[in-house]
């Protein structure tokens, strides 16, 4: 069951990340400490079935992994505890904080030059607040409804879309 919850949450949040990603990778740690970082945009698709993780770049490569065998797949190296710094369609970044977070969040738009559009997302895709944003602002949210778990902070102007990965403690 727990095997079968974290294939899931890999997907979505797969699935969530790729949408306005452009330099983002993807970190595939196996228990044998050999850690593969993947850039989003070399990928065409990753699959998991039989207890394997198979992913298929754009150039046809595949490569397998047993489940059994990882220790994680992420989008931030936790080595280094360091991610690669994605701008925010072509002005500034999405900047959240504090994260993880316990009641507000603020969300730092600074840089962005049009007004747009935050949401709350679970990571079933399920859009739990959405709040209307000015660009070249500081925006808070309250989050305090909602019970503790991973989330996903998507912002949307008429030049695309930026998510990010929230925790609610």
């Amino acid at each position: 069951m727990r095997q079968k919850r974290v294939k899931l949450s890999a997907v979505i949040l797969l699935g969530l990340g790729l949408t306005g990603v452009k330099a983002q990778k993807i970190y595939v740690k196996e228990k044998s400490s050999t850690q593969t970082a993947y850039t989003m945009s070399t990928i065409r698709k990753i699959t998991f079935s039989g207890g394997n993780a198979a992913v298929l770049k754009i150039d046809n490569f595949t490569s397998a992994y047993a489940l059994s065998e990882l220790r994680y797949l992420n989008f931030t190296d936790l080595i280094t505890g360091v991610s690669d710094p994605q701008p925010l369609l072509g002005h500034g970044n999405l900047i959240t904080y504090p994260n993880p977070v316990t009641d507000v969040i603020n969300i730092d738009l600074t840089g962005v030059t049009e007004d747009g559009i935050i949401s709350i997302l679970t990571l079933e895709g399920k859009e739990i607040q959405r709040q209307n944003t000015k660009a070249n602002s500081l925006t808070t949210i309250n989050l305090s409804h909602i019970s503790n778990g991973i989330y996903m902070c998507r912002y949307i102007n008429t030049e695309g879309i930026k998510t990010v990965k929230i925790i609610k403690q």
